[in-house]
């Protein structure tokens, strides 16, 4: 039994995607995407919960395949479900042809900037890939 590594909460929650029905898959590779930012931050819950965002944090996408704006529109959420704002429009076309083919998709926070009450989120963006 002292061989056994728990199991970290956090990338149970990256793996079900916040989607209560699905299963994890415990082994697979984690590919990068891209690197790029979180988009309407400001009109989102994002300074809300900025304290708690950090470097290495992991965030979670979900499609918004009936949002009026944007067809392609993914927003990015915490692991306690709060939405900090979208992946920006002019970076979201094959992440979300990724998503609707059943990928997992997630990112991990790089770097946090708040300047003049303005807050700026870099992510880098992953696919779990099983």
């Amino acid at each position: 039994m002292g061989d056994l590594i728990p199991i970290d909460p956090n990338l149970i929650s990256i793996l079900k995607g916040l989607d209560k029905n699905k299963t994890p898959k415990p082994f697979g590779r984690e590919i990068f995407i891209l690197s790029t930012y979180i988009a309407g931050a400001k009109y989102y819950k994002a300074k809300e919960v900025a304290k708690k965002l950090g470097a290495g944090k992991h965030l979670v996408f979900r499609r918004e395949v009936d949002n009026p704006y944007d067809k392609k529109a993914i927003a990015i959420l915490d692991l306690e479900e709060n939405k900090l704002g979208y992946v920006p429009e002019r970076k979201n076309e094959i992440i979300s042809r990724l998503m609707d083919a059943g990928k997992t998709i997630y990112a991990v926070i790089e770097k946090k900037e708040i300047k003049d009450n303005y807050l700026k989120i870099d992510i880098k963006v992953f696919m779990r890939e099983y």
